[in-house]
């Protein structure tokens, strides 16, 4: 079972399964054979369309619902793999999306519930006070945001939302967030990486290479080990069995610190995922 990182007296697994890009049976046979394996964490959201087969899954494992760590994300810009890019959802209809969520998922409460894009109808305080009136009816343990960079953060912080839980990025080897992290420790939010193994891309760089055979450790391991060292949670996706058990394996080495120092050099500014047309005028990255 993979460790927890706990704050506010909520604790969050180390390492969680991602579920973005899968669908039906595949994916609810994942996640369920990811609890079994011994996941307690798994990451979802409205925006991937497969809510229904990650409960489908969640249900199937057997494992009790107490026992599981379950984030989603509001996805306030309308934007669906099938659909493409819409106008921004109404604050009206924000609950009800949500609840929407919470059937798919077989759930009557999520541990986490993320902002997935900083792009709303209004402005980020009133996203913010419905995802809170949510966590004042128990309909979330806690509230957080994804894809925010240090300017985003700081002015959740002036609004007065000081207890937002964590900041879910694209965090690897090849991007650092080395701003954006010195700024959410300092208001001791959680940083959560997604594409945390950069899609496989680690595999084939000669320095990850080398730390493989140096800890007899896989690539994927020694990336994800890098950011469990950083007291980062790691999100990895993957559609097979091995890699699942590999990806959760990781807590019986540790990284030295001058190999840590080493692959902090390979940042290329390499970013996965695009902006949906968020303008970086307004949010720029860090």
């Amino acid at each position: 079972m993979s460790e927890a990182f706990t704050k506010s007296g909520t604790s969050i697994p180390f390492i969680g399964l991602g579920t973005w890009d899968m669908q039906g049976s595949t994916c609810s046979s994942i996640v369920q054979e990811a609890l079994e394996m011994g996941y307690r964490h798994i990451d979802g959201a409205s925006m991937y369309e497969n809510e229904s087969e990650v409960g489908k899954g969640l249900s199937d494992s057997g494992v009790d619902r107490e026992e599981i760590f379950i984030t989603t994300k509001i996805n306030t810009i309308s934007w669906t793999p099938s659909k493409g890019n819409g106008p921004p959802l109404q604050n009206k209809d924000i609950v009800k999306h949500f609840e929407k969520s919470l059937k798919d998922l077989q759930t009557d409460y999520v541990d986490l519930l993320l902002i997935h894009w900083p792009k709303f109808e209004t402005n980020l305080g009133d996203m913010l006070e419905i995802l809170y009136k949510l966590k004042d009816v128990k309909k979330i343990k806690e509230v957080g945001v994804a894809n925010f960079n240090s300017h985003l953060v700081n002015e959740c912080i002036s609004l007065g939302f000081k207890d937002i839980y964590c900041n879910q990025v694209e965090y690897h080897p090849f991007l650092s967030q080395a701003k954006l992290l010195e700024v959410m420790q300092d208001f001791e939010i959680i940083p959560v990486a997604y594409c945390p193994i950069c899609r496989g891309d680690v595999a084939r760089h000669d320095v990850i290479l080398s730390l493989s055979e140096k800890y007899s450790k896989t690539p994927a391991q020694i990336a994800l080990r890098w950011l469990y060292q950083q007291k980062v949670v790691s999100i990895p996706k993957t559609e097979n069995s091995y890699r699942l058990r590999e990806n959760i394996d990781i807590f019986d080495f540790e990284i030295e610190y001058k190999d840590m120092l080493e692959i902090y050099t390979l940042d290329r500014n390499q970013r996965l995922v695009p902006n949906l047309e968020i303008n970086e005028l307004e949010y720029p990255f860090d």
